[in-house]
């Protein structure tokens, strides 16, 4: 799963510090490959809000849950 520093560490789609009390979604390592659809978010911490606002966050959510779940 993602380390992230609260109030230090950034997410990648608004760059804007990831804080305490924030919805985040953290995406463990799950692939080596930079062209993967989903590098991206990649062993990162994401702000939920920033996800759901683009087509690719969405779907990159979907593929957390269905691909990714134990």
């Amino acid at each position: 799963m993602a380390i992230i520093f609260l109030n230090l560490s950034e997410c990648p789609i608004c760059k804007k510090t990831l804080d305490d009390g924030q919805d985040i979604v953290l995406f463990p390592p799950f692939t080596s490959d930079k062209n993967h659809k989903f590098y991206l978010f990649n062993d990162e911490g994401v702000h939920r809000s920033c996800l759901q606002k683009t087509t690719l966050g969405l779907e990159a959510l979907q593929f957390l849950e269905t691909q990714l779940s134990i």
